[in-house]
């Protein structure tokens, strides 16, 4: 195996990889429905108070199955688990990867309430992941996509805690990112043109700090794509209070929206939608969906053949990386490697003969995300991947 190991250059080029909008996820951002989103949100909060054991809940579960069967969608599990005498399910969607199938973005919210009907919390997250399946149900993704529904988060996240430990720990799934949409509706009659995207930047629990930094960067992608993909301003601000922290305890990274207005309504009976906006949830599903497809990894399989086989010849692993990462060309051809950071910023560039494996240091690399991007032999990008370097 061949060794690399390189003096770090930086230096900024005239294209920014996360700040230049990819024409296919734009093509796809185009088709969120305004008209969907409102429908969902009437329908949630006509199915009453989403409290555990109540028909409200059951009859939410059995909507939310029929509407991810609608979209075509045949892996959906139901996961059962026990909170005071009462079976509560978290609905689990998956949508297998072409390249990364043992890989999974998490893209949840939780679909139970308190005290009200919970239009905004968390009818709002759930109209968006919605939306977000029904795009995605026919495009291809380079890592799997769990699309889940927490329920007994009002309970002090019991849905979440019980996939995070039971599901993800127990059976040692690769997690590539939590994206939590929890509460996002705003406030009706206020200027709701600003998300809150959420990092991991608690020091609370030090065994686990060590997620801190990626989440850090994927939030701080996670601002580049929704200023992309939709007309919101975005703070980053603090992780809290919603069914991504058991995953942040158990070392997952992390990342979320969270409306920047924030009601006052939530958790009574005047949580519904003459309290919120509309218009502000429409937003963020187009900020939802254009961030999704790119860190899921989603292509045009109709027009980028020469993607595909550049992601098929190369393994680039481990993903995340600490220091030192390994890059295995199975194609005849010597390819060229360039990586960049999430600013555009140029960091090395290498060559990988063909039928080989080389082994790169990246130890004097700051933590964050890279983007390695592979070149053919007329020096034609045939295939990007991004990289989290711990």
């Amino acid at each position: 195996m061949k060794k690399y190991l390189f003096i770090i250059l930086m230096f900024c080029t005239s294209f920014a990889f996360g700040q230049v909008s990819n024409p296919f996820y734009q093509s796809v951002v185009s088709n969120v429905s305004y008209d969907s989103i409102l429908c969902h949100l009437q329908h949630f909060q006509s199915l009453g108070v989403k409290s555990p054991g109540s028909s409200a809940l059951l009859n939410t579960r059995n909507w939310l199955v029929s509407k991810y069967q609608s979209f075509g969608y045949t892996s959906i599990v139901q996961d059962n688990f026990t909170y005071q005498s009462n079976t509560m399910t978290n609905i689990v969607v998956t949508k297998t990867g072409t390249l990364y199938p043992n890989t999974f973005l998490i893209v949840s919210g939780h679909y139970d309430t308190k005290n009200g009907t919970g239009t905004n919390d968390n009818g709002s997250g759930v109209s968006i992941i919605l939306e977000v399946a029904r795009l995605l149900a026919n495009i291809s993704t380079n890592y799997s996509v769990k699309f889940i529904n927490f329920s007994g988060e009002e309970s002090g996240f019991r849905g979440s805690s019980h996939y995070a430990d039971d599901i993800v720990q127990a059976q040692g799934l690769d997690i590539l990112l939590v994206f939590n949409i929890d509460e996002v509706g705003g406030v009706a009659g206020m200027a709701n043109n600003t998300i809150r995207c959420e990092s991991d930047q608690s020091s609370s629990f030090p065994s686990v700090s060590t997620n801190n930094a990626a989440s850090a960067a994927y939030t701080d992608t996670l601002v580049t794509l929704t200023q992309l993909y939709s007309g919101l301003n975005t703070v980053i601000t603090n992780a809290y209070g919603s069914d991504y922290m058991p995953f942040e305890y158990n070392g997952e990274i992390i990342t979320g929206y969270y409306e920047d207005n924030e009601s006052s309504v939530v958790h009574t009976s005047n949580d519904n939608l003459a309290h919120l906006d509309t218009s502000y949830v429409y937003q963020i599903a187009k900020a939802a969906t254009g961030s999704t497809l790119y860190f899921a990894g989603a292509y045009d399989n109709t027009t980028e053949f020469t993607q595909r086989r550049a992601d098929n010849d190369f393994l680039i692993y481990p993903n995340p990386v600490t220091d030192e990462i390994i890059i295995r060309n199975t194609s005849e051809s010597t390819e060229t490697i360039q990586i960049f950071d999430m600013k555009g910023c140029f960091i090395m560039v290498f060559q990988v003969p063909g039928k080989s494996e080389n082994s790169v240091d990246l130890s004097q690399l700051p933590a964050g995300l890279y983007i390695f991007e592979i070149s053919d032999g007329q020096g034609d990008a045939v295939g990007r991947r991004m990289v989290s370097k711990m």
